[in-house]
């Protein structure tokens, strides 16, 4: 099987929209045809199942989306190179190829875990309603650097917006400035206090302002103005804390705070299996996935045990220097044909 063709094919196919996601489908389900392996898409994920849907013990998940092209595809002897290229495509072939040496999988590719996540929420849902109370456990494919991870953070978009009143900016005496009141807000976020975890490091909840937005021209004081946190969380329930936080504050009449609409968020999400996890430490090392996938989905509706496994390193994703080392590759290929026969033992 040329796994490494088959990827290069689908850098080529730009997934950051909806047109492209459904192109690289199509490839996928021409592949599978000619293997003679059922296949459809399943409430926007696209499925491939060797006997029925509902016949499988462990089920096979990564994303074909990508966030916005940065990196055309390049390649040398030693790398690939290109948006998406381990975040997640190296990791849907690693997937592909567990599934087509393994019995009794179920293969499940998301179309938006960039962005909505609808997908995989509307798939799980579905399956949740064919197979009731069976029981499964998961394998989710992200750079992990070839670790098992047994968890991944939560991550919410949260939003201040903030009130005041227009004027010019030279009355400044008794000025209600939104902007300054989202100053204030991003330094006191600083300063609450959030929980940390260990795992083989210290991982800890994070709450990072990544837009605002306010004001119409330089020398208007504007009557509003919003900013967007990005909330990646270790705890539960991070969500309320930072608005009980948010609410006792002396400039809380003067905001309104609420998660963005319009989603689905993955909350914070850690594997409980103490058994599973020991086994896994004998031939792997256990990490924690510092981002957020679709891991906590297949846990909340399926009630599976997750783990996280992929080649790539985080921190190239999502940048202009995404790369892929084709010697993980190779490893990434070998190792996940025995990570799915010791979850399923």
């Amino acid at each position: 099987m040329d796994y490494l063709q088959i990827l290069e094919d689908l850098i080529k196919i730009k997934t950051d929209n909806k047109i492209g996601v459904r192109k690289a489908f199509k490839y996928l389900s021409n592949f599978f045809n000619n293997l003679g392996i059922n296949n459809k898409v399943v409430e926007g994920c696209f499925v491939a199942y060797k006997d029925n849907v509902e016949n499988f013990d462990v089920i096979l998940n990564s994303h074909i989306d990508t966030v916005k092209v940065q990196l055309d595809f390049k390649k040398d002897d030693k790398y690939f190179y290109g948006t998406g290229v381990i975040d997640a495509k190296a990791n849907v072939i690693l997937m592909i190829h567990a599934f087509l040496n393994s019995d009794k999988s179920l293969l499940v590719i998301s179309p938006d875990e960039e962005t909505e996540s609808n997908g995989i929420y509307n798939f799980c849902q579905y399956l949740k309603r064919k197979i009731k109370n069976k029981k499964i456990i998961g394998i989710v494919s992200e750079p992990t650097d070839l670790k098992v991870c047994i968890g991944h953070k939560g991550r919410f978009e949260y939003v201040v917006e903030s009130f005041g009143k227009s004027m010019h900016a030279s009355s400044v005496n008794n000025c209600i400035n939104p902007i300054e009141i989202l100053s204030k807000i991003i330094l006191d976020l600083k300063n609450i206090p959030l929980k940390k975890i260990k795992v083989d490091k210290i991982y800890s909840s994070t709450i990072t302002p990544t837009m605002i937005k306010g004001g119409i021209q330089s020398n208007i004081v504007p009557d509003y103005a919003y900013v967007l946190f990005d909330v990646r969380s270790v705890e539960e329930d991070i969500i309320n804390k930072i608005s009980n936080f948010l609410d006792n504050k002396e400039y809380s009449k003067y905001i309104k705070n609420r998660l963005n609409l319009g989603r689905h968020y993955a909350d914070f999400y850690m594997l409980k299996n103490k058994e599973l996890i020991d086994k896994l430490s004998k031939y792997y090392e256990i990490s924690f996935f510092n981002a957020t996938c679709e891991a906590y989905y297949i846990n909340k509706f399926l009630n599976a045990d997750v783990v996280i496994y992929g080649v790539g390193k985080l921190e190239y994703a999502h940048s202009k220097n995404e790369f892929l080392n084709l010697n993980d590759f190779d490893k990434g290929i070998k190792n996940i044909e025995k990570l799915v026969e010791l979850i399923k033992e």
